[in-house]
């Protein structure tokens, strides 16, 4: 899910604060631009790692900030095909639903990649896993909040028009599945909790119902 990816950049630095520590300048000034930027086919950008070049410091005609050339490394949030993750239903409408990993937000679930079978609830718009056991049909909803486990399809990096910014989640999207065994919401697997689930969604299934 994460990787380390080397990067090498030129860091201005303005004169007002040269007398400052010179090294943690230089990395407040990477994560002020690279924290939360999407590198298309990369990933996301995290968080500063460490260096791995400092190069002599120069300064250009008529501008007296220094430039700095370096090559460093940062965390990068690149989630790879077939990888099982665990994120938070954030949205549930008609077109499927939408996870969180709070620090990305941009996942979704098309109807198609939900549990077979799943159906989609108007009345409360919410989706659910309509499960079958014997004779006994057990409606699992995905209510926002629960937590899910989810397979990664594809990872979708979009241009940005002119004038948007690129530090957005909006430049990748992760297209998820649902639709393995053990995949869904975290709690429907888990069998210290089972018992409690299925009795909470035969309630409501009866208020629907009602």
């Amino acid at each position: 899910m994460f990787v380390l990816s080397t990067i090498s950049h030129i860091v201005e630095i303005a004169p007002n604060v040269l007398g400052e520590d010179f090294v943690p300048t230089l990395v407040g000034k990477i994560n002020k631009q690279f924290a939360n930027y999407v590198i298309p086919d990369v990933g996301l950008c995290i968080t500063f790692y460490d260096f791995k070049k400092i190069g002599d410091s120069f300064i250009l005609p008529g501008n007296a900030s220094t430039h700095t050339p370096i090559i460093f490394r940062y965390v990068v949030f690149q989630p790879f095909i077939n990888e099982i993750l665990e994120g938070i239903i954030s949205q549930s409408n008609r077109d499927g639903l939408t996870l969180t990993l709070h620090f990305f937000n941009d996942i979704k679930v098309a109807p198609d990649k939900l549990p077979d079978v799943s159906k989609f609830d108007e009345k409360v718009q919410i989706w659910y896993w309509e499960y079958q056991n014997d004779d006994t049909v057990t409606q699992f909803y995905m209510d926002p909040g629960r937590r899910v486990r989810f397979k990664v399809v594809s990872v979708k990096y979009h241009s940005l028009e002119p004038g948007t910014s690129s530090d957005s989640t909006s430049a990748m999207t992760i297209e998820a599945s649902m639709l393995d065994m053990g995949l869904g919401c975290v709690d429907w697997w888990d069998p210290a909790v089972s018992d409690e689930v299925k009795q909470e969604m035969n309630e409501n299934e009866e208020q629907t119902e009602s």
